[in-house]
């Protein structure tokens, strides 16, 4: 009996000692903590809008525990939302302790309060780490914000002109009644996952861009508005009208859709990255000048039925996404006169044209299938065995970070025989 009370007692005591030992924090103000980033930086953020959740690890990497003291936001007025291993930053956490070897997970969030600004301002703060021995680190936190006008449901059921200074956010979508008409004027629009814009009536754009809603990172090198399918797109109920101007549309999942009877007018626009359809046209008339269609998990252009004119444009398809990609181009039971335009991309086919009513003339175009006869008029057919696939006719292809910039290379044969969208200006995928 007394062995067992013996050997509880020594037991007893080497775990207090222990205890003891851990609770023993660096007196040495050279011990400090170790962080995974200098400054941890956030990315653009709408304001009033929550952004993503960013993190950092804090490492204890001494001999010895450390014991924070305060933890606490510099400012603490910006929007900033701070959790530390699991526990919410109200105000200041007191008490914080770092083992010898052991990390905690900071995780940071921010909604931006508005800045009264029409262009993107900095924004930021610090995380102030008071150690008990003296010693304070600060891990900066960077971001930008972005004031905007937000619009839930957007219904327009007259007409509307709107030249906003502001970027315009639609959550669910964008609504133009029959008879009604919207113009839109250097105007940037935003939507949300699964918005888009249905047209009844009237379209107008001039120098606009229509994308996806998210400002961040699906990865370091990947902005998400690179990626497809961010948004649904746009939709030309049968008779409605649409005209663009000077416009990107990009990485919706079909970007344009039009219905029987629906005008349909493009001028030095891009339609880019597309998960579905970049263009598709049911019994449609679709005008396309000086036009970049590029990437798209369907056919960067598909008509049925209806009429299509196309002059100096470009039609791409370098889809990294899928083997099961379509055509740059396609038309079927159409009306088509086709002049000055590129047709190319990866795959030995990006063409195909079926109608009695086909005009193509002084274009270029891959194909393993070269076609004759009097629908053809002065064409250039692409070789399909180069191992590039048609990319060294652009600026850029990067298919590893999803960067495109489709503007023509001089020393491109297309650019030489002034065949293609030729503009100078670019259409990457870049905000």
């Amino acid at each position: 009996m007394m062995k067992r009370i013996f050997i509880f007692c020594i037991t007893l005591a080497m775990m207090v000692a222990a205890c003891s030992d851990e609770e023993k924090y660096s007196t040495t103000n050279t011990d400090v903590l170790t962080f995974s980033v200098d400054t941890l930086k956030m990315d653009t953020v709408f304001s009033t809008i929550p952004s993503s959740t960013y993190s950092f690890w804090v490492y204890n990497r001494c001999d010895a525990s450390l014991l924070i003291n305060r933890v606490a936001l510099e400012k603490g007025t910006q929007g900033f939302r701070v959790n530390v291993d699991g526990e919410y930053l109200d105000g200041e956490l007191n008490g914080v302790e770092v083992r010898k070897g052991d990390s905690l997970c900071v995780f940071v969030e921010l909604t931006a309060p508005k800045c009264g600004q029409t262009d993107v301002q900095p924004i930021g703060d610090c995380l102030v780490f008071n150690l008990s021995h003296g010693k304070q680190q600060k891990v900066p936190l960077r971001a930008h914000q972005w004031d905007a006008d937000i619009h839930d449901q957007w219904d327009v059921n007259g007409n509307v002109t709107l030249d906003s200074p502001c970027p315009i956010i639609i959550r669910k979508g964008l609504h133009i009644a029959t008879g009604a008409k919207l113009t839109l004027r250097s105007a940037q629009l935003f939507f949300h996952d699964g918005a888009g814009i249905d047209v009844e009536g009237s379209l107008q754009a001039s120098e606009c861009l229509f994308r996806g809603d998210r400002l961040d990172a699906m990865f370091d090198d990947l902005p998400y508005d690179r990626v497809s399918g961010q948004w649904k797109g746009i939709v030309l109920a049968p008779n409605a009208k649409g005209e663009w101007t000077d416009c990107v549309i990009r990485n919706a999942t079909d970007a344009l859709q039009l219905g029987s009877n629906a005008q349909a007018t493009l001028l030095r626009t891009s339609v880019h990255n597309s998960s579905a359809s970049g263009i598709f046209s049911e019994g449609a008339h679709l005008a396309l000048t000086h036009c970049r269609l590029t990437n798209a998990g369907g056919c960067c252009l598909e008509a049925k039925g209806g009429s299509v004119t196309a002059d100096h444009c470009t039609f791409a398809q370098f889809y990294p996404f899928s083997a099961d990609r379509g055509e740059a181009f396609r038309t079927i039971k159409a009306s088509v006169a086709c002049t000055h335009s590129l047709m190319t991309g990866y795959d030995d086919l990006v063409f195909s044209a079926e109608s009695s009513d086909l005009h193509f003339s002084h274009c270029m175009i891959r194909s393993d299938q070269p076609l004759m006869g009097d629908t053809f008029t002065d064409i250039v057919w692409e070789a399909t065995d180069d191992e590039k696939g048609g990319k060294s006719h652009f600026r850029l292809v990067d298919e590893t970070i999803q960067s495109y910039d489709f503007s023509l290379l001089p020393t491109s044969p297309a650019y030489q025989l002034g065949i293609g969208d030729i503009r100078e200006k670019t259409t990457s995928s870049e905000p």
